[in-house]
């Protein structure tokens, strides 16, 4: 705008003595006087527009703090997806590890068991109901049973004996694990009924009586 001020006064001012001299001498003064008034309009235009003038300064400084609220809107929405990307992933990843520790402490408490009660019988572990199950196969083990279920009022202590175990053994899964798992003895010579069954402590399903 300073440039364009500077030529538009230049052109004003030669525009005006071309004026005066056409006046004095007699030629056409009408197209200079277009040309001067035209210059003169550009020169104050410029003029005002110079950012010197208070006006202009409080425009600027209008746009540059707009400019800087705008950047720094742009730069925190940035940095707030980017976190809530971080955050997302690092939530997977937690929920992974966590999932994959599980597992590996499932699978090494169904090791144990199979361990501990070989001698009896089987051990398998269900996932979707974590719910582990003994099945009884040993022979001596099996007839014992069917005895105490038989005769439950002459086997109490027995089966004070069977339970007090199922309910530290789920204490155990609860303290290892976590609440909600399952722990169970099936009938003999059964596959799905349920001779005794703990959760957390509880005895839920007991057919000893």
């Amino acid at each position: 705008m300073l440039f364009l001020a500077i030529m538009g006064l230049i052109v004003f001012l030669l525009a005006l003595f071309s004026v005066i001299y056409a006046r004095q001498t007699g030629g056409g003064w009408k197209f200079l006087t277009l040309i001067t008034v035209l210059s003169a309009l550009v020169t104050i235009y410029a003029v005002v527009k110079l950012p010197y003038w208070p006006y202009n300064q409080s425009q600027q400084s209008t746009r540059k703090a707009s400019s800087s609220t705008s950047t720094s809107t742009s730069t925190s929405k940035s940095k707030s997806t980017s976190l809530s990307s971080s955050q997302v992933v690092f939530n997977e990843a937690s929920t992974k590890r966590a999932a994959a520790t599980t597992k590996l402490n499932e699978e090494n408490i169904l090791k144990q068991l199979q361990s501990n009660y070989q001698s009896i019988g089987t051990v398998a572990f269900t996932k979707s109901t974590k719910t582990y199950t003994i099945t009884p196969t040993n022979k001596k083990y099996v007839k014992s049973l069917k005895t105490i279920k038989s005769y439950p009022s002459q086997n109490q202590k027995a089966i004070t004996t069977i339970t007090s175990n199922f309910k530290s053994l789920s204490k155990s899964l609860q303290k290892n694990l976590a609440a909600g798992y399952t722990i169970q003895l099936l009938q003999p010579d059964t596959t799905d009924k349920t001779l005794l069954s703990v959760q957390d402590g509880q005895i839920m399903t007991n057919n000893f009586k």
